[in-house]
């Protein structure tokens, strides 16, 4: 059972330049947190650390308090919605068992309901195939696919990054509070610069120059900290393209 991450004195370069500097943060089991932060500021980096994809130049990751490659089952626990979900040439049904070879016909109808897919299932059935890297789908549909697949998986540790990419505002609020119920009793991780979402979780730390700068819940900043500062930023942005797109 996952009880907690600590990422302690991380750094991770590339092409000379510091990611993560001297990067320190702790996750507890059934916590909620937004990682959010300026592009280029490590967020995905962190994320691929998680997954090892990549090793840090220095520093460790302990999943309850053992190494993270000597922890057993590490990626059976995780969920991951990336920014770019992998479709594979098959049909979707085929694409969904890749999360729970034994989930029924129901639960995958119902994982793609929640997902924001109940108008393609219209036109679609389970047999359908999906071209290669789901070419016979929209950018919003392959989201939405992967997010039904994670539903399916049923983790312990969720990572969301930018999950809502390509996602139509129309379906984002349904999304959303589907997200929400199915990680309430959940560990979450998340990385979006849409403001809708991070209201999935209940704590913030603002990433800058590779290191947290600011760690804790909106109310307990100050109106000139960053993070609410980023809040602004984003919510000035949020309204600008919805007054665009009403032009």
């Amino acid at each position: 059972m996952f009880e907690k991450i600590e990422f302690i004195n991380l750094s991770f370069e590339y092409e000379g330049r510091k990611i993560l500097d001297n990067f320190n943060l702790q996750i507890k089991r059934g916590e909620k947190i937004a990682i959010v932060g300026s592009s280029g500021e490590g967020k995905t980096t962190l994320i691929r650390l998680m997954l090892r994809f990549i090793s840090p130049h220095s520093g460790k990751i302990l999943v309850n308090e053992k190494p993270i490659s000597e922890f057993e089952n590490w990626y059976k626990m995780l969920g991951v919605l990336s920014q770019k979900a992998h479709i594979f040439n098959r049909s979707l049904r085929e694409n969904l068992l890749i999360a729970n070879p034994r989930a029924s016909d129901k639960e995958m109808y119902e994982a793609l309901e929640k997902a924001g897919l109940k108008k393609f299932m219209q036109t679609r059935n389970l047999d359908t195939i999906l071209g290669n890297e789901g070419g016979f789908t929209s950018g919003g549909e392959r989201t939405r696919i992967a997010l039904a697949r994670l539903l399916l998986r049923k983790p312990e540790i969720v990572i969301l990054d930018e999950p809502l990419e390509g996602v139509d505002k129309l379906v984002e609020k349904e999304v959303i509070e589907n997200i929400r119920d199915f990680v309430k009793d959940k560990t979450l991780i998340l990385i979006s610069h849409r403001f809708s979402i991070l209201s999935l979780t209940e704590e913030f730390a603002v990433l800058e120059n590779g290191k947290i700068i600011e760690k804790g819940k909106y109310h307990e900043h100050s109106e000139d900290s960053l993070l609410k500062q980023f809040f602004k930023a984003e919510q000035e942005l949020t309204e600008k393209f919805r007054k665009d797109d009403v032009v």
